[in-house]
């Protein structure tokens, strides 16, 4: 199973689908762009993700750097 999506190439919309796909049960919902962080915020939530150690969005400028950040570390926990 996928974790996570790697972002590049993609724009907010599009990630954010796919993210909310993956976790839907958790019904993420979406937010504009410019409030990235609320939504990473909920992701965080989660508490698969709190046990891996994924980063804190505030240490991030754009969700991109996030979302690629956050690919190393969910592929370093599944295997």
């Amino acid at each position: 199973m996928s974790i996570s999506y790697d972002p590049r190439g993609m724009d907010w919309p599009t990630y954010v689908k796919l993210m909310n796909e993956l976790f839907a049960p958790n019904q993420l919902g979406y937010v504009e762009e410019e409030n990235w962080k609320d939504w990473v915020s909920g992701l965080n939530g989660i508490g698969y993700f709190l046990q891996s150690g994924v980063p804190d969005a505030r240490n991030f400028n754009n969700w991109q750097d996030w979302a690629e950040q956050m690919v190393g570390i969910m592929s370093i926990s599944t295997n």
